[in-house]
């Protein structure tokens, strides 16, 4: 009858043992996942808000990993569904009432957490577990439990008959134990065994038992923590990706229009000034298409360096794509605070960036807006600084200008000559006329050189010093170069067909142009349609091409002097030329820029560096071209040094081709 109390009494107390840590167990369980389901939806806001797809799918995916989840999804706000994740291969997609955040049946439990983003709900993130693996580690739990307590009560009845009063006190004792566990939660406490005998072993028994659940719970902690941390490495690594360039670390766009905000704050209650200083390198599209994206890139990192070097505690310094950078400047006292700091940028270019084997002469053009002055918002100041940039591109490299109203109508101008400018070739809009070059030794006209000119129905003539550089920065000068190609060898032949067959023209070609393989085959095809002589062709680069070469330059501009085409170094003088460049180039002529011309009548330097540059061109068996040749003077004294070729007003304005035909055919007289 005592076996039997005992058995009862232990049967009962190891069914509120078992339901009691097992509906605990089952209960955090669930909680844990819906405290999961909270930290994955703030993990994943960046897609939502990004609306990034690709980004969505992933993070959708990943919950593959987790044994209990069928199903994922993440929706936008409107319910249109943005990434999703099934373990079964083509399963629909869920029907999600988002009004409901818990679901809970025999075997599925659904989780619909929203997703916040600055307290405004922006999607949901959809869950939809197996409830039999979610709760598989309380079922094992229950058995291995189970298990070791059927053993124990196996012991207590058969001996509960012969040591009945030995027993009570001891049941009593673990009774009063258990509930304590229970009410604590807490699984460290154990039972000191009174003595060694079977009652002892029980009581090791039951502590093993409590061991086996604490082990169960400190790995569920365990792999909470784990979880957390994931998610906060993952939450870094998003916000490094959002707010940071990946190239260069600076910040991006992002962050620069939130600290932007801040500082108008800042400034609108202190009543101080703040700057944006909006850089652009200059001729970077050369230097990135000759010398590659790696190199374009090391330059992006160095000038990045630099720039943070430059700024003070509390400056942003950020990249917003491209060979774009911004100064933030804060508590200016006064504008000219920013012209201070632009100039030290200009001043820092000066420098020459180290890349590998090249050593680059790099200048940026600086535009700058003062809050309030220019603007009150973050677009306009943008917009503003972005405007003045380019009329400080407009002084020439390493210039920075101070945005003002008026500029505000060239930014539309140029605009429309941007518009204008990608349909000008399909509309016929350019025409070429011909600058001649007389040869000194004879006084004869057997070369010129192809100016490029625009017409334009709206807009009227443009002149080519505003029209050239925007189609460079936009990319559209390789198609001019090419219809500029296609027409000269188009008038060689024409003028052949007219008798003359002996002059020779030069064309400008864009420095990038130099590494595609268009140009090239178009100059060849273009020769051998029109059947003319390459020989009557002079390609003409600048020196800052020149001087930044690559192996690729040299070898097309090799090619293009196998066809027979000759090659021109343009506005000799004003680059960072050295004998070893000129030494390594196939040339066949330098163009002495026409800055030094110029002054040949009152400065002895200029006159010393025409005569030493003549020198030099003849020592290398090079041609030598002196430009805008304007009174007697310069004339005599080019013809006195021995200089090949010259060109200006004071022989002869740009001509059509007909006059060209006329003025070769009737030699000067003197």
């Amino acid at each position: 009858m005592m076996a039997t109390i005992v058995a009862i009494t232990l049967i009962m107390i190891a069914l509120f043992f078992f339901f009691g840590v097992n509906q605990d167990l089952e209960s955090r369980l669930l909680n844990q996942a819906k405290t999961d389901s909270k930290l994955l939806a703030y993990e994943f806001s960046q897609s939502v808000e990004d609306k990034d797809v690709n980004l969505a799918n992933r993070q959708a995916f990943s919950l593959e990993l987790i044994p209990s989840v069928k199903e994922s999804a993440i929706f936008l706000a409107n319910g249109s569904l943005l990434g999703f994740y099934s373990r079964i291969p083509g399963a629909p997609i869920p029907e999600v009432n988002f009004q409901q955040s818990e679901i809970l049946t025999d075997s599925e439990l659904i989780l619909i957490q929203p997703i916040i983003s600055q307290q405004n709900t922006i999607g949901y993130l959809y869950v939809r577990h197996d409830l039999e693996k979610l709760l598989a580690a309380e079922n094992k739990n229950f058995i291995y439990i189970g298990s070791i307590f059927l053993a124990s009560l196996l012991v207590a009845i058969l001996m509960a008959g012969l040591f009945q009063k030995v027993l009570t006190y001891p049941i009593r004792r673990m009774v009063r134990h258990i509930n304590l566990i229970y009410n604590s939660n807490n699984f460290e406490k154990r039972l000191k065994p009174i003595r060694d005998d079977e009652l002892g072993r029980l009581t090791l028994e039951f502590n093993q038992m409590l061991e086996a659940v604490q082990e169960r719970e400190n790995e569920l902690t365990m792999q909470s923590k784990q979880l957390q941390r994931l998610v906060e490495v993952r939450t870094e690594q998003l916000y490094q990706k959002a707010h940071f360039d990946s190239l260069t670390g600076l910040p991006n766009r992002y962050l620069l229009v939130d600290r932007l905000h801040q500082a108008i704050s800042k400034s609108s209650r202190s009543k101080s000034n703040l700057a944006l200083l909006f850089l652009d390198l200059d001729r970077f599209k050369i230097i990135n298409d000759n010398l590659g994206h790696q190199n374009g890139d090391l330059l992006l990192k160095e000038v990045a360096k630099r720039l943070s070097n430059l700024s003070r505690d509390g400056d942003t310094v950020a990249r917003l794509g491209g060979d774009e950078f911004v100064f933030l400047l804060e508590n200016l006292n006064q504008p000219k605070d920013a012209a201070r700091t632009a100039n030290r940028i200009l001043e820092s270019f000066k420098t020459p960036f180290q890349l590998q084997d090249h050593i680059l002469h790099v200048s940026t053009s600086i535009g700058i807006s003062i809050y309030p002055d220019n603007g009150t918002d973050d677009k306009i100041l943008l917009k503003n600084a972005d405007i003045s940039m380019y009329h400080a591109k407009e002084k020439g490299p390493g210039h920075f200008s101070f945005y003002s109203k008026e500029m505000n109508e060239s930014s539309l101008e140029r605009l429309a000559i941007e518009s204008n400018l990608r349909t000008a070739v399909e509309n016929d809009e350019f025409y070429l006329t011909y600058q001649p070059q007389m040869r000194l030794k004879d006084d004869s006209f057997k070369n010129v050189e192809a100016l490029l000119r625009w017409s334009n129905p709206t807009l009227g003539e443009i002149s080519p010093g505003i029209f050239v550089p925007i189609s460079e920065e936009t990319g559209m000068v390789n198609q001019i170069d090419l219809w500029v190609i296609s027409e000269v060898c188009k008038q060689i032949r024409l003028w052949k067909e007219q008798g003359l067959d002996d002059i020779t023209v030069a064309i400008n070609v864009s420095a990038g142009h130099l590494i595609s393989d268009t140009l090239l085959e178009h100059l060849k095809q273009e020769i051998i349609i029109n059947k003319i002589n390459a020989k009557q062709i002079e390609i003409e680069i600048t020196e800052a091409v020149f001087v930044e070469h690559t192996e690729r330059t040299v070898k097309t501009l090799e090619e293009i002097k196998k066809l027979g085409a000759k090659i021109a170094i343009d506005d000799f003088g004003t680059g960072y030329s050295s004998l070893q460049y000129i030494q390594d180039f196939p040339a066949d002529t330098l163009k002495l820029d026409g800055m030094f011309i110029r002054n040949l009548a009152n400065k002895k330097s200029s006159q010393g560096i025409v005569r030493s540059t003549i020198i030099l061109a003849h020592s290398l068996g090079l041609e030598i071209v002196s430009e805008c040749v304007e009174d007697d003077f310069q004339l005599q004294f080019l013809r006195d040094h021995k200089c090949d070729l010259v060109q200006g007003y004071m022989l002869s304005k740009p001509l059509n081709p007909q006059q060209v035909l006329k003025l070769c055919r009737e030699p000067v007289v003197e």
